[in-house]
């Protein structure tokens, strides 16, 4: 009966050491979550940056198109008039 104490003793330490561990493994599991859902919010707002800056750039491509178009037909029609 000894030996089945000292097999449930044994046990009973394993069982704490192993208890502390994780409790130290969750703490680290909840800051690195914590650290990655910061990052995952940094990444969204520059990427809506970067899709706004697309954007205006795309707009502003539109806009010296028009700009374009409009100095070649007054070119045309200063050409046509001269």
């Amino acid at each position: 009966m000894s030996r089945g104490t000292s097999k449930l003793l044994e046990a009973s330490d394993q069982l704490d050491v192993l208890n502390e561990r994780l409790a130290s493994q969750r703490v680290a599991v909840v800051e690195k979550s914590a650290a990655c859902e910061a990052l995952l919010k940094e990444i969204a707002v520059a990427t809506q940056r970067t899709e706004d800056k697309k954007t205006l750039a795309e707009e502003k491509g539109v806009e010296a198109e028009e700009q374009s178009n409009a100095i070649e037909l007054e070119k045309v029609q200063l050409s046509i008039q001269a």
